[in-house]
């Protein structure tokens, strides 16, 4: 890049390579990701009554965990 800029004469060719080059690594840290897919709720209370059911889960974490689904 250097040597075409020397030989050309052209002062922009390495300052539009960067730019080129930040901008796309900008956008692709800036780029918004997708909602994660909401769940349906009388799915995720069927999957917590079989934890609850087969001792993978308590009864205090089973019902603070129903009351982040209600909500």
């Amino acid at each position: 890049m250097m040597r075409a800029e020397a030989i050309t004469g052209r002062t922009g060719y390495v300052d539009q390579w960067l730019g080129g080059r930040q901008f796309g690594r900008w956008v692709y840290q800036t780029a918004p990701t997708p909602p994660p897919a909401a769940a349906d709720p009388a799915e995720s209370l069927k999957t917590l009554t079989d934890l609850h059911e087969r001792g993978v889960i308590s009864d205090a974490e089973l019902e603070a965990l129903r009351r982040r689904i209600k909500t």
